[in-house]
């Protein structure tokens, strides 16, 4: 099955390579439909614009306009239904040289990840892929605060990310146990600096997480800590009122500071599950563990994952983005040979170069050149969805998704069963 991060991926791959899309004049078509857009009416547009295309001064560009929306048209008859979340179509007259008349049409199709709300026809130099750049940015932001009479950390996590934005100290000395005067004295002020340090954290998170707030962004915050005092700032009046509704949990903690932070995130990570932040840590830490106590239920590299693949024993494949090799086909028209080999991609040029030198190791014959060149991650998804195991793309921005390329390699597996036995 096709996961989400791998989607994502996917999608963003197809918005690079649209993005490098220029035409010479306003004659590349976005087409956006939503999923409940009727398909007779989007076709019937498509005629009107044609109509409105013959008044188009420049012949060329006339006619390059009309051979796209042709194209869109030709397109929508072979659609017999729209996708749940509707489709985007690209269309248009891409230059093979670096003058007019060299154009070629091109026409491209995507599946967004989220539903397109609006109808929308476009036509410019170059191709709209803004709606589906939004659609790759995370939404779901959580506020995360740690506090103690010591000292306070506010940050965030959304979608790989997490960053602790403000850190602050009290300044308040812990009580002591004098006696007399200068005791009431000292817990006077002692309490008289936990309030105004509760009120300083106050108004630090009001200007952190209001403007989120009113982006529509903030999903919700999460205060922790040790002792009273993290109940003492969510309950008193130290946040902006469109900010209290927000709170969601609050949770006691045995670490303070920067680092309580990332212990706040361990103790709900139950509750924001879908964060990919907190289901990369649990996928790589469900995978170092196994890996740690010899279970036989998890390998790494590609060699070893291919192997696992090949037998159907993924569970979860799991992928680095920062993987940059391509996995190359070689073919033997004479006698049918295929030979695969990984390359790195700065290394394509020399491979290319070395093949269209070489000969078939079997028969010898010259007809022996690059049948396909893939990158390692589709190639290696290809291969865990056709046995139904589940891909799974990890960021680097953690630290088991760094240790996942720097010390595995960027290619790992859970396994459904040892492959060992």
């Amino acid at each position: 099955m096709t996961d989400d991060s791998f989607k994502r991926y996917l999608l963003n791959k197809q918005i690079k390579f649209l993005r490098d899309k220029k035409g010479f004049h306003t004659e590349l078509i976005t087409l956006m439909i939503p999923p409940e857009r009727k398909l007779s009416d989007v076709s019937n547009y498509l005629k009107n614009e044609i109509n409105e295309s013959s008044n188009i001064k420049s012949k060329l560009t006339r006619k390059n306009v009309i051979d796209s929306i042709t194209a869109l048209i030709q397109k929508l008859k072979t659609i017999k239904s729209l996708p749940p979340n509707g489709l985007i179509l690209y269309s248009g007259a891409i230059p093979q040289g670096n003058s007019p008349g060299t154009e070629k049409n091109e026409l491209y199709i995507v599946e967004p990840i989220e539903p397109v709300s609006n109808f929308k026809y476009y036509c410019s130099s170059e191709f709209l892929t803004e709606p589906l750049e939004n659609m790759l940015t995370e939404k779901q932001l959580y506020g995360l605060i740690v506090i103690d009479n010591k000292e306070a950390a506010i940050g965030w996590v959304k979608g790989t990310h997490m960053e602790v934005v403000k850190t602050t100290s009290s300044g308040v000395s812990s009580q002591h146990r004098a006696g007399g005067q200068s005791q009431r004295r000292f817990e006077r002020l002692h309490d008289e600096g936990i309030a105004y340090f509760l009120k300083r954290v106050g108004e630090l998170s009001n200007e952190i997480f209001l403007p989120l707030e009113e982006e529509g962004t903030l999903e919700g915050i999460f205060i922790g800590g040790a002792g009273q005092t993290k109940n003492k700032f969510a309950d008193g009046d130290h946040f902006d009122y469109r900010l209290r509704d927000k709170i969601l949990d609050v949770v006691d903690i045995g670490v303070g500071g920067a680092e309580g932070i990332r212990d706040l995130l361990y103790n709900i990570q139950d509750k924001i599950e879908d964060v990919r932040y907190v289901k990369e840590k649990n996928l790589m830490q469900r995978f170092l563990y196994n890996l740690s106590k010899d279970t036989g239920l998890v390998t790494y590299g590609e060699k070893e994952v291919r192997i696992a693949l090949e037998r159907a024993a993924v569970e979860t494949l799991l992928l680095s983005e920062a993987l940059d090799a391509y996995r190359v086909k070689v073919l033997c028209e004479q006698c049918g040979n295929t030979v695969s080999k990984t390359v790195k991609e700065a290394d394509l040029p020399t491979y290319r170069d070395i093949i269209s030198k070489e000969s078939c190791e079997e028969c010898k014959s010259s007809l022996y050149s690059i049948e396909e060149e893939l990158e390692i991650i589709e190639d290696l998804a290809i291969l865990a969805e056709n046995t139904g195991a589940s891909v799974e793309m990890i960021s680097s921005e953690t630290e088991e998704g760094e240790t996942l390329w720097s010390t595995f390699g960027g290619i790992a597996a859970i396994l459904r069963f040892r492959t060992d036995l």
